[in-house]
């Protein structure tokens, strides 16, 4: 599957994550996550992610790019974590950094790890 077809692209689901999502922070990663049920199987698309990185703190495009990236690759390697309590689900996960420093992959892996675990044992 293409990992643009996982991207959050309509400003309407931006802002539907925003007011009734939920909202858990490991640092250095807020995530903002929403579940909507399904009736129809034939209905049912990808797991969708927003990543937001901000310009304030990255002046160039680079150093924000590099970031998504990782946060994108260590979302697919651990959405099997996710995936395994989804049934007829529908799941929306926006990413925002928020420190001040270029991470290492390792960092943001554990963090992702540590959300989606944090999410299955306490709204599952």
């Amino acid at each position: 599957m293409n990992m643009i077809e996982n991207l959050i692209q309509k400003k309407k689901i931006f802002e539907e994550l925003i007011k009734n999502g939920k909202y858990l922070f490991e640092y250095p990663i807020l995530s903002i996550f929403l579940l909507k049920k399904i009736d129809n199987e034939k209905n049912l698309s990808p797991n969708l992610i927003g990543i937001l990185v901000k310009k304030i703190f990255f002046k160039k495009s680079v150093h924000r790019n590099r970031i998504r990236r990782l946060l994108k690759a260590s979302f697919f390697l651990n959405k099997s974590i996710i995936e395994n309590y989804i049934k007829n689900q529908k799941f929306y996960i926006i990413f925002i950094y928020k420190a001040f420093y270029l991470p290492e992959f390792n960092n943001i892996n554990k963090s992702v790890i540590k959300t989606f675990n944090k999410i299955t044992k306490n709204y599952y």
